[in-house]
């Protein structure tokens, strides 16, 4: 017969209501004696019903989470050329405006193969693990040991005289929980809350990441694209320039015009001709960027987008909505979010720390001097019981990791505040810059058309011996900038509507969740005994729409 006494006696706990939430006096004076029992099973219920009794009364300290409220920004302001329409915008497949088969081929092997997409997917599993890890630390932790040991002992006789015992034989196995932590003051469930919201803000980073890459993509090739137009209006200003100066040659050979005319016809084209290296080596630069964007190395991409093609302009123009759409929309307002939330619970966390820790502690084995005896349940040998522990004093310690939790909760706030009056200027600015960029296409368009009525007279002119050298290079320098400045302001009008998509920040709504945050939103949190796939099959992964 066996017989277990164990009594717990905890007192009454005094608690600022007002600070924790309305927290009141628990805990009362509880003595539980236990009789043996023929079954060491029924030992062990007791115990446990105590403690869920104990938990019956837990609560978690610190404040509880509460959504920012929507900053006041007033309604975008219309522009010259662009409309500031408060319809939601329609962002899915914004890329598909534009009409150009190579570019929503270039996204989609951006989405596929972007390296920067994968780091953001592996840390969305990184940090479904953390979750995890807090969950975990609900739970018991069990370990299994066993073990031999000879064993030479010195007894002590009641006269003060040493004797020696004869050595003999320790055998042992078993299982047993070294610590487990009852949750009374919600010091893990905040960790849990704090793990789950940078879980939810990783997925946030993803799909900023994913309008980032998108975005940047289409930056890239519109740049590849308008170069390339450049390039062209170069080339063919500078066989333009090279007729000119033969003819000025067989001038000067005739000795109808002099050295300084010549000359001044070599270096126009001198320097229109060292314009093109220029644009190559800019053309190359863009093609190298875009290679890293879909995952692939340096080459290949010039050969695939060497044939050059038509700047290309979106179809139509984007509603932008109102800046609160923002708050829902972007996902680095929602990450930041997300942090402000991560930091709220860890302020319960820290304030955990001025209370006691409850931690039941037990072990069961079964112990023989012989090995055969390893079989005899006679042989068992358990402990079990309850651990309180209180920290009442660590120099401020405690007090000082309060403040400091709430100090970065404040500041996260404050930089959630920014991002959103960031987002709502980038809007803002964004179509201003669209719109700046059409108006000025639009006025070298004019101007192309009033050249182009003037330039075949010129040269004619100049042919027949009416006009002088420097009034035919004169013009061609203008009609130069007026073509250059045109392709300039198509490429860049077409550059800024993708940054007026950057900015509204959609497009992701309906792009597939990486595997590991797919359940990350739930409100208990993921399903950490859900099988995931391979951390390459997550990385592959492509976001379908």
């Amino acid at each position: 017969m066996i017989r277990v006494g164990v009594s717990l006696r905890i007192f009454i706990l005094g608690i600022d209501a007002g600070k924790f939430n309305g927290l009141v006096a628990f805990a009362k004076h509880i003595d539980v004696h236990f009789e043996s029992m023929n079954c060491a099973v029924k030992n062990i219920w007791k115990p446990l019903a105590a403690t869920a009794l104990l938990l019956c009364a837990s609560c978690m300290v610190g404040p509880d989470y509460e959504q920012p409220k929507p900053i006041p920004v007033e309604p975008f302001r219309p522009v010259e050329g662009a409309e500031a329409n408060a319809k939601e915008a329609e962002l899915e497949g914004w890329w598909k405006n534009y009409n150009d088969p190579m570019l929503t081929s270039l996204i989609e092997r951006a989405e596929k193969n972007n390296l920067s997409l994968q780091q953001a997917t592996m840390n969305i599993a990184a940090f479904r693990s953390g979750f995890g890890i807090s969950l975990s630390q609900l739970f018991p932790s069990a370990d299994l040991a066993g073990g031999y040991r000879r064993v030479l002992s010195n007894q002590v006789t009641n006269q003060g005289s040493t004797t020696q015992a004869a050595p003999f034989n320790y055998w042992q196995y078993g299982a047993s929980v070294p610590s487990w932590e009852i949750d009374l003051f919600g010091r893990i469930r905040r960790g849990m809350e704090a793990s789950k919201a940078r879980l939810e803000g990783s997925v946030q980073a993803w799909r900023l990441s994913l309008v980032t890459v998108r975005a940047d993509v289409a930056n890239a090739y519109l740049a590849v694209r308008t170069f390339q137009a450049q390039l062209e209006i170069v080339k063919m200003n500078v066989d333009l320039l090279e007729q000119i100066y033969k003819v000025n040659k067989s001038k000067f050979k005739a000795q109808t015009i002099s050295q300084i005319d010549l000359s001044v016809s070599a270096a126009q084209l001198a320097t229109s001709s060292a314009m093109i290296p220029k644009l190559e080596s800019s053309i190359q630069q863009q093609c190298n960027g875009l290679s890293v964007l879909v995952g692939e190395g340096p080459g290949p991409m010039q050969d695939e987008l060497r044939a050059p093609t038509a700047i290309p302009l979106p179809t139509k123009f984007v509603d932008v909505g109102i800046p609160a759409d923002l708050m829902r929309r972007r996902a680095d307002v929602l990450s930041a979010e997300m942090d402000l939330e991560a930091a709220t619970a860890e302020i319960g966390v820290a304030e955990a720390g001025y209370f006691p820790e409850l931690s039941l502690m037990g072990s069961f084995s079964l112990a023989a001097t012989d090995f055969s005896g390893l079989g005899s349940w006679s042989n068992k040998v358990y402990s079990f019981g309850p651990t309180i522990s209180w920290n009442v004093f660590n120099g401020g310690f405690t007090t000082s990791q309060v403040n400091m939790k709430q100090a970065i909760a404040f500041r996260l706030a404050l930089r959630w505040k920014e991002t959103v009056l960031k987002a709502a200027s980038e809007v803002q600015t964004s179509l201003g810059n669209y719109a700046g960029a059409m108006r000025q296409m639009q006025a070298y368009q004019t101007g192309l058309n009033d050249i182009q009525l003037g330039f075949d007279s010129v040269t004619a002119r100049y042919k027949a011996g009416t006009i002088q050298l420097n009034d035919v290079l004169d013009f061609q320098q203008e009609v130069l900038r007026v073509q250059v400045g045109f392709v300039q302001s198509r490429g860049l009008a077409a550059q800024n509507m993708v940054e007026l998509y950057r900015t509204l920040g959609g497009g992701w709504e309906t792009a597939e969740i990486p595997d590991a945050g797919r359940d990350a939103f739930k409100k208990n949190g993921p399903d950490m005994l859900k099988t995931m796939p391979s951390l390459e099959q997550q990385a592959q992964a492509t976001p379908a729409t």
